[in-house]
This record gives C-alpha cells, structure tokens and sequence, in this order.
C-alpha cells in the first residue's frame, strides 16, 4: 500500500503496511501522561468529530487504551526533527501508538491518525502500519484576507481547523488594506467605523484571545499584518493628517506620508496594540506595492527633510529606513519583521536587516516596482530568510492552476541557489478576500482542496504520482470518513483547483464544466453528478459531514454542473 493509498494528506515520508487491521470498538480510549495535557483532549475532540463516536481520555499505561500517546527522549531512527512523529498501528497489541519529541510532533500524529481512520460496516479500522513522518519545511501558512471582506470568529476556527488537518503551522491575518482594519484599536477608534460613524466589524481583544487559544492548542502560531506603507485609503479617509505635506494638497490617497513623525507613531502604537494581542514571535508590515499604488513623498517637505537628515537619495532608500525604525521598534518587543518582497530592490544589496523575513509573492511588474536583476534567488544570495507564496502556486484566486501546484516545490520553484535550499523557510498559501460576499463564496468550495493540496507540497518533496489516488485522498480528507468508498467529488467537479477566473465580472463559475467527467456522455454525467449529490447531501443531513459547509458547496457546485448538462453544453463557462 503507497503513502497515497493510505488516503493521508500531507501524504507521510515512509509509511509501511503489514498484514492485518486494527479495529477499534468506540468509545475511544486516549492513553496520555499528564505532560501531554495540551494535546489528548485535543485528540479526543478529533476523534469525536471525526467519528461521531464518543472518546475519552484514560490513564497513562491503561489496559485496553485504543490509543497511546508518547513523548520520547531521542528521536525516531528515521528523521530528526522537532515536528515529526512515529505512528503504529498494531493489531497484535491492539492498539495504535504515536511518539515524537514534542508536543507539535504529536499533534501531527494526532491528526494523520483521525484522518486514517476508515468505517467498515460497523466498525471503525485502521490498516497494520509503520508511518514515520516529518516536515519537508518549517514554515507551513496560510493567509486570510479580514481587511478586505471581514471573517466572522467562527469561520477563521474553520479555516483554523482545515489548516491543522494539513498540519500547517502558521495562520497569516491581513489586518489593514484599503478596504477597513479588522483589528478593534483602542487608541484609533475611527479606524473601526465608517465615515458615518457606523461601527464597522473587528476583532475585540476577547476575540483575538479567543483565536490565539484555538490556534495554540493546535500547534498555529498567529502572523497578524499591519500593510503600509501603501493600501491606506481606509486610514488616510479617517486620518487625514497622515497624507504627505504637498503644496496644492494633491498628496496620494492611498500611500501614507513616511517622513512625518506623526506617521510613524501612528504605526508603531497600532504595532502595540498588535504585539499585546498576538504572542507570537512575526509580526508582518506588508510594504507591497507602494510604487504602483502612487507616492508622493518626492515632493513632500516632510519626506524631504527626513530624507535629507538621514541621507536617503531615492525613494526606495525613504521606504527602506522606515522599515529599519520599524524593524527596531519590533525588535524591541522581541518581535521578528516579515515583509513582502516586491518593492525591495535586491538587484544591489538593500540596506535592510538580514533577519528580516521575506514573503516572496513574485518580481515587481513594469512601472510598478523594482524588476531589473530582482528574483527569489537573489534575496537567498543576499542571507534573508524567504517564505515562498510565488504566485502561481500560493494564490487562490486568480493564478494558480493544479498542474502547476502539483509539481511545485518551495525550495525549487522559483530557482533557489544549490547548496541554499534550507534558507527558504516554506511557503504559505493566500486566500485574497475579494469585498463581494457573493464572490467570497469561492473559498468555501476553493480551500477545502487547496490547502491540504498545497500542504503535501510543502511537507513532502516527493512528486505525486497519481492524479486519481491523490484525489480520492483529497476527498476523504476534505469530506470526512463517511463518504462512500471511492468517492472522487473532484473527479465530478472538474479538478482540485476550482476555478479562479477572479477578473471575470460575472462571479466565478463554481466547476470546471469542460474538465468534468469528459468520457461520459452529458445524459450519463448528469446521472453522476446526481449520485454524488445525494450521496453529499445524505452527509449533511445525517451529521456526518466534517465541515458542512463544504458539502453544501459542492452539492451546488454540482447542481450548476447538473444544469449545464442537461443543455448538452458541458464546455460552456456562461452561467445556464
């Protein structure tokens, strides 16, 4: 049996089945000692939710435990790494056991075991196995967009939820664009209501504490952004005073004045407020682009006189020490700088700390940052550390495609200098959050297959090497164990990756209808997708959905696919 046959996603390093099957006969016993008090009442709720079936947890050592978890003192003779995790699953001893040297290892374990499982008639099973496991990388995120179509609480735990499943590490909040902050700020009240003076949806503290404790028990650190200094018309429409100082007031509306001291004040007490919510060690500044978004700091008497005091001749130079006073406030606070890479000129070696993180989105175009001599490759040449979000492979909505994705890998796509692969950190998937609720819908039906698919990628280096077996995994991974066996919704809905047409004025259409079930004839389709349909929604009815919501988008993925058939035009993207 391969790694992918085994339905895990992330597919694990080394797997090895034996002979036989592990049965387990609910409720579920956890055995676990008092030091892994974090992670056995995690793992009893997964095996709730995954099962419907109650668990509870025993003593360490208990006769009968289902499941034994350990931490030991050395590593497993396959891997050495903090993250990694040993999981067997042994009918002679009658139970499943997972190890690892720490917490974050065992979490991983955890979650490939809850994802394993499998319903046999009445019976929950596990094949005889030997999986040892461990991550490719160490940066393993994914990004949601709150400044531009706000998230409620309970819909950041779901995306929190689906990211652990994959066993990332990193959840990134874009806090401030254009659009709104979705930060509740105390000492910038304004920020949180509109020009009306209507109070405008944020995280409150209680919030933030809220979702810093659900993503801690489950091994996610919080990355919260504050972008500048560009996509601040929300802010300069509330501030005003923020705005370049510019003979004839024609400053930018979208770009805030880096010279003033006001400005940067401003900056740091939102950084404050951000660094007393989220414990955790990056906080990111955005800096994306300011040249295509408009400055006026050439001819701003405050940016004039700064960039005079300090010796900055252009204005890359102005951007680049307003992110070492910056940096400098963070370090303080003992928080690590993250920016993303496109306004930053690498092609000479930029006056900026090299313990600054870079998020590599991609080259600046034409007209709208530095391109000249500007790659991946040169940032790891000049000692940053990079996380890789290259667009063709991170971005949701609009760019990437599953051919791609699934070739991808972070440390070699875009070219990374041989002997250097270990300065890429990882890589981290992002979900742009379009205002439109309507066209907000994607990610519902989008995510549920990227982020498991895009976490293989950055987990495990091997190549997939079965488009159909990888499916069938997504599946079952993204549905829950109770889907009928052999079920490939993504077969039916044209691919993993639905569409992302993000530039199309109509909303995306919700299936690939000229990829979908192409050797059946559009009578014999629409009975298939009419099977699949009812066998989501009898998921949805019964409980025994694992998110819900994922069904139900798909039911009408489906539905929209039905419509299309039954006009004998599956290759259409007009919607019927």
């Amino acid at each position: 049996m391969s790694t992918t046959e085994l339905r895990l996603v992330p597919r694990p390093r080394h797997a090895r089945t034996g002979s036989g099957t592990l049965r387990f006969e609910p409720p579920f016993e956890v055995s676990a000692g008092n030091g892994l008090d974090p992670v056995a009442p995690l793992l009893v709720d997964l095996l709730e939710r995954e099962t419907t079936e109650p668990a509870r947890r025993v003593r360490a050592g208990a006769e009968g435990a289902d499941v034994r978890l350990e931490i030991t003192g050395e590593p497993s003779e396959r891997f050495d790494d903090p993250e990694g995790y040993v999981l067997r699953a042994d009918p002679d001893a009658d139970a499943a056991r997972i190890s690892a040297t720490t917490l974050d290892g065992l979490r991983h374990g955890c979650q490939s075991l809850v994802t394993a499982l499998a319903r046999n008639g009445g019976e929950w099973t596990l094949p005889a196995c030997t999986i040892h496991d461990w991550p490719e990388t160490d940066w393993r995120g994914l990004m949601l967009d709150p400044a531009r179509g706000f998230l409620p609480v309970e819909r950041v735990k779901r995306r929190i939820d689906q990211a652990a499943r994959a066993k990332l590490n990193r959840l990134h909040l874009h806090l401030l664009d254009d659009e709104g902050y979705a930060l509740e700020s105390a000492a910038y009240p304004e920020l949180n209501r509109d020009l009306d003076g209507t109070e405008r949806p944020s995280y409150s503290p209680e919030d933030v504490e809220e979702l810093v404790a659900y993503a801690g028990r489950r091994g996610i650190e919080i990355v919260p952004e504050i972008d500048v200094p560009s996509h601040a018309e929300h802010v300069l429409e509330r501030y005003p005073e923020l705005r370049c100082t510019v003979e004839g007031d024609e400053a930018t509306d979208r770009t805030i004045c880096i010279g003033s001291e006001e400005s940067r004040e401003f900056v740091e007490t939102l950084l404050e407020e951000v660094c007393e919510a989220f414990p955790f060690e990056v906080v990111h500044l955005g800096g994306d682009e300011w040249e295509m978004h408009g400055h006026s700091w050439d001819d701003c008497a405050d940016c004039r006189r700064r960039m005079a005091a300090e010796g900055s001749e252009t204005p890359t130079d102005h951007f680049y020490s307003f992110v070492r006073r910056l940096h400098g406030f963070l370090d303080e606070r003992d928080r690590r700088t993250m920016l993303w890479n496109d306004q930053i000129d690498v092609s000479e070696s930029p006056d900026l700390p090299r313990d600054v993180l870079i998020q590599f989105w991609r080259v600046a175009a034409p007209d709208r940052g530095p391109v000249e001599g500007c790659s991946m490759e040169r940032f790891v040449e000049e000692g940053f550390e990079v996380v890789n979000s290259y667009v063709h492979a991170a971005y949701v909505r609009g760019w990437i495609g599953e051919e791609y994705m699934l070739g991808w890998a972070p440390r070699r796509r875009p070219t990374v200098p041989e002997g250097r692969e270990s300065r890429v950190a990882g890589g981290e998937l992002a979900a742009w959050e379009p205002s439109s609720e309507e066209r907000r819908e994607y990610f519902e039906r989008a995510l549920p297959s990227a982020i498991p698919l895009f976490a293989d990628r950055l987990w495990n280096p091997d190549p997939v090497e079965s488009g159909s077996a990888i499916s069938r995994a997504v599946t079952r991974h993204a549905l829950g164990p109770f889907v009928p066996d052999g079920l490939d919704v993504y077969r039916d809905l044209g691919g993993l990756i639905l569409p992302t047409n993000w530039k199309r004025s109509d909303p995306d259409p919700p299936a690939h209808p000229d990829r979908s079930l192409p050797e059946l004839s559009p009578t014999e389709a629409r009975s298939a997708y009419e099977e699949t349909i009812g066998a989501l929604t009898a998921l949805c009815e019964s409980g025994r959905a694992i998110y819900p919501e994922t069904a139900s988008a798909y039911v009408d993925s489906l539905e929209w696919l039905t419509e299309v058939a039954e006009r004998d035009g599956r290759g259409v993207l007009d919607r019927p």
